[in-house]
């Protein structure tokens, strides 16, 4: 398994993507890999597996090694996506201020589950991609179908930014002629969307109609970074440059879901992804001899289950790998023994 230079993780919930994904990062980094492990689940499991705190959240982590592992040769940056600080960085940059991003409205969108995280992330993934510092970039996405919200986040942004918007951006970019600095509402005076403003103002007030206007700024004069994080949809499309993997599980429920989430996965991504199948139990009960009936056939359901669903798989993907379950109730235990069966793969 040659690493790409994006390997993104997906999957329902509680099938262990996070810690596949960290495990993936891990075994990179021990290959001598300059790594970027990225996550952009609000829930921010990631967090937690690898004990940071959320003051980190937002900012590139760098981790030598954990506690338990041998130092890797490579490089390991962690990054737990932070819609707010992105928007921050965005604003300062364009700006040169903080202020318009504590604007009450971007605020709301900037919330891990505000409407912005998945576009935002687009925009991080650009800039690192094109900071040059990384030879891979590890993505744990978002579970169930916030993932399809995350690759359709590509199509939103760029519907965003077309001619619909033309008017309101010229509008807020034009240059005032007098030497006195005028308001952004009366800058909207002379187009077609100050009715909509009037209308706005009656129902919510004067005050909320600024903070509207104010996050418009905060876009248009961010509008370059946010047009570039679109340029990441062909790398991410681009099966040479990018591994998609689905991460399952054995569970009946959880196969169903990985299931119907491939089918709307395939229309977006247009190529064959690989299987990832965590908490095999092949990997554990092959060697089990059973000296009952009922073990028998237990065991014998098991791995026919197991094996249905591998060779049901070779219809939608290009490989499928299997993980076992790791029994320990360690986080960092996870992480290590998948990281070996990883290193199996090379």
């Amino acid at each position: 398994m040659k690493n790409k230079t994006f390997e993104l993780f997906f999957g329902t919930g509680g099938v262990g993507k996070t810690t596949i994904s960290c495990a993936r990062a891990i075994a990179l980094c021990q290959q001598g890999q300059r790594v970027l492990l990225m996550t952009i689940d609000p829930a921010k499991r990631l967090k937690e597996v690898l004990g940071l705190n959320d003051q980190s959240s937002g900012e590139i982590i760098k981790l030598s090694s954990l506690p338990g592992f041998s130092p890797w040769s490579g490089s390991l940056d962690v990054l737990l996506m932070d819609p707010e600080k992105t928007i921050q960085k965005m604003s300062k940059s364009s700006l040169g201020s903080f202020d318009l991003a504590k604007n009450r409205i971007v605020k709301v969108l900037t919330k891990p589950n505000g409407g912005m995280n998945e576009i935002l992330s687009l925009v991080e993934l650009e800039e690192h991609f094109q900071s040059g510092n990384y030879d891979c970039v590890v993505l744990d996405t978002p579970p169930g179908a916030h993932f399809l919200d995350f690759l359709g986040s590509i199509d939103k942004m760029r519907k965003f930014f077309d001619s619909t918007f033309v008017e309101i951006f010229t509008s807020l970019g034009k240059k005032n002629t007098s030497n006195e600095k005028s308001s952004l509402f009366s800058k909207m005076v002379g187009t077609g969307v100050k009715k909509l403003l009037d209308q706005l103002e009656k129902v919510a007030g004067e005050k909320f109609v600024q903070d509207f206007l104010s996050a418009l700024e905060v876009i248009y004069h961010s509008q370059a970074a946010f047009k570039k994080g679109l340029e990441i949809e062909k790398r991410l499309m681009d099966s040479s440059l990018s591994h998609w993997y689905l991460v399952t599980s054995t569970e009946q429920g959880k196969v169903k879901e990985a299931l119907e989430m491939i089918r709307g996965a395939t229309k977006k991504l247009n190529q064959k992804l690989d299987l990832v199948l965590n908490k095999s139990l092949s990997l554990l009960i092959e060697e089990w001899d059973p000296k009952d009936l009922r073990s028998l056939e237990l065991k014998k359901s098991l791995l026919t289950r197991e094996q249905n669903l591998l060779s049901f798989s070779k219809n939608y993907f290009e490989k499928s790998l299997s993980f076992p379950d790791v029994v320990s109730p360690s986080p960092l235990e996870h992480i290590k023994e998948l990281s070996k069966h990883w290193n199996q793969y090379v």
